[in-house]
């Protein structure tokens, strides 16, 4: 489970935003990947070197995986869950680009510079059913992928192929595909963020019991369609945003309408859970995010990294609550 949407400033910043949930416990880092690093593909061993820097959160498994992150030239991507719907092959496929599927983020942040590049590499793309190591699963996942101007793509894995969308509504779930979403929405067009009038009825008047009555009927629970939905009125209703720091603010208070409180959605992986919630700002590499057990936002920059290091930089994020102290 996972929730993501886009947000763009008056002034054209734009910023991709997620939550991360899960039942199994990451123990994510943040992970800044330097030009010209080689990356192996744990498939068949390819050695691919770093076109462009990027920063995200991830792990190093022997290589370098990510969940999320952005590179130098203002790409932003996520993959999120899709079970039921993924599908891979089960072996490589000579002359083609052969990954695990938990290796797409990192492809597709070091190697394109544009949503195009993007388009023109994924028909050459083969997703390999392989297991992620610190899971011992093989991860069945879709991705979102933004750009600099918000131009939005999803890419989902299919029986049928590996089917690209574009998103210009700049939200993304879960299961079901993502055409299904789109159709969902048809079922909730009366949802909106003004108060209902009073109607008569043989001569009496009922009023609404207050602000919000325009929003009855926007689901609540935690299933991928009605997180869908709240990420969508969150996103659409926010009033104008003109800065990168009041675009942040605005993420993370949508994204706490989907936040899962530990114990609120259990599956048979265990209890399934909010473990970070961050945003990337494409336009000037700022990389935010603030975890469960830690709700003060922390900030890294990509652009104040040494594209030319010679190795990466990770840094731990600490499982403790921090506050700001007034006395």
């Amino acid at each position: 489970m996972c929730t993501s949407l886009t947000l763009m400033t008056t002034n054209q910043i734009n910023t991709l935003a997620r939550t991360m949930d899960f039942a199994f416990l990451l123990d994510p880092e943040l992970i800044f990947l330097p030009r010209k690093f080689s990356l192996v593909s744990e498939v068949d061993q390819t050695v691919r070197s770093v076109k462009y820097a990027m920063m995200g959160i991830g792990r190093n498994l022997g290589t370098y995986l990510f969940a999320d992150g952005l590179n130098e030239a203002g790409l932003s991507c996520a993959s999120l869950y899709f079970p039921g719907y993924a599908e891979y092959n089960d072996s490589v496929i000579p002359k083609k680009t052969n990954l695990a599927p938990h290796e797409i983020v990192g492809w597709l942040l070091t190697n394109f510079s544009t949503l195009e590049e993007v388009k023109a590499a994924i028909p050459q793309l083969n997703i390999v059913s392989t297991p992620l190591k610190l899971m011992n699963v093989i991860t069945p996942l879709h991705w979102i992928i933004t750009d600099k101007k918000g131009n939005t793509l999803v890419i989902e894995p299919t029986k049928d192929g590996i089917i690209i969308y574009e998103n210009p509504l700049g939200v993304m779930t879960n299961s079901p595909d993502f055409n299904w979403h789109l159709t969902n929405i048809r079922n909730y067009i009366g949802v909106s963020p003004n108060k209902t009038g009073p109607i008569q009825l043989n001569g009496m008047t009922f009023n609404p019991f207050g602000g919000g009555s325009g929003t009855f009927g926007l689901p609540g629970d935690y299933t991928p369609p009605s997180r869908f939905l709240r990420a969508l009125f969150g996103r659409e209703a926010i009033n104008p945003i003109e800065t990168e720091e009041e675009c942040i603010n605005a993420a993370f208070h949508i994204l706490a309408s989907v936040d899962i409180p530990k114990g609120s959605v259990i599956t048979d992986e265990g209890i399934d859970f909010t473990q970070y919630t961050a945003c990337m700002v494409c336009n000037t590499g700022s990389y935010y995010f603030k975890t469960y057990d830690n709700n003060q936002i922390a900030r890294a920059c990509l652009f104040n990294e040494d594209f030319e290091a010679a190795q990466p930089r990770v840094w731990g994020i600490t499982k403790k609550q921090q506050y700001h102290q007034l006395n």
